[in-house]
């Protein structure tokens, strides 16, 4: 289950409980915002810029791992002024964190180490998910990983660094660069990639074009060339791959 799910789905500007968002008890405080397109609730997220305007949500999700952790944010970064500005920040300020910048996303371990980041170009909506799985007797002890729209992009080995700290909160902007965050969700467990790819088509607006996308498959559940091609990047190489094979050219 969930120790925290906001998602920013129909909140709107003009209603009376605009300043409210919370989750079991857990609430969120807004500092300097105008409640306007450019500051506030905007299409379905929540917007804003400028260095004091910003929302805090009451909550350090890096109390304890013993379990794993996973941290799942939507989010589109936009109006850059500088790419180390930091848009959101999760967890301490200067140990155990996730911060997010313009173009980049990163995991800090207690000890202020970069364990795990990913990179991404600016003014583009993004699905991302960290997730830190406990160290156990399986093969995935101690691995930490970002999942990037429903895809497992990076992996890292945090077996040696702390992920807890007892200080921290969730701050959505405060910068001089742009953010809209659409959902965030934290579980007290690691998912799995399947789960986190769900996560992904659940929330997407376009369920139709991921799974016409992912339409690979033939009636044998083998993947089909042909339907692949039409969908992805495909290089097509043809020739006798038999002297290739059998080692009678140079392969180099």
């Amino acid at each position: 289950m969930y120790s925290l799910k906001l998602s920013s789905y129909g909140k709107s500007n003009n209603s009376s409980d605009k300043d409210e968002w919370e989750f079991n008890n857990i609430t969120t405080d807004f500092t300097n915002i105008e409640w306007n397109p450019g500051s506030g609730w905007y299409e379905n997220s929540f917007r804003t810029v400028g260095q004091t305007s910003y929302a805090t949500i009451n909550y350090n999700p890096f109390t304890s791992i013993a379990e794993g952790k996973t941290i799942e944010l939507e989010f589109e970064t936009e109006k850059v002024n500088s790419d180390d500005d930091i848009l959101i920040r999760i967890g301490s300020e200067s140990n155990t964190r996730i911060e997010i910048t313009p173009t980049r996303a990163s995991l800090y371990n207690n000890s202020n180490v970069d364990v795990i980041h990913t990179n991404y170009k600016s003014n583009e909506r993004l699905k991302l998910a960290f997730i830190i799985n406990p160290t156990t007797d399986n093969v995935e002890s101690g691995l930490v990983y970002i999942i990037n729209n429903g895809i497992l992009e990076r992996a890292a080995d945090g077996s040696d660094s702390v992920f807890t700290t007892n200080n921290g909160i969730i701050k959505i902007g405060g910068s001089n660069s742009g953010i809209r965050l659409y959902n965030i969700r934290v579980y007290d467990y690691a998912i799995t990639y399947s789960d986190e790819y769900n996560n992904y088509v659940y929330d997407n607006e376009d369920k139709v074009k991921i799974i016409a996308n992912n339409n690979v498959l033939d009636v044998s559940d083998k993947i089909n060339f042909d339907l692949c091609k039409n969908k992805l990047d495909t290089i097509l190489i043809s020739g006798n791959l038999s002297q290739i094979l059998s080692g009678t050219t140079d392969k180099d």
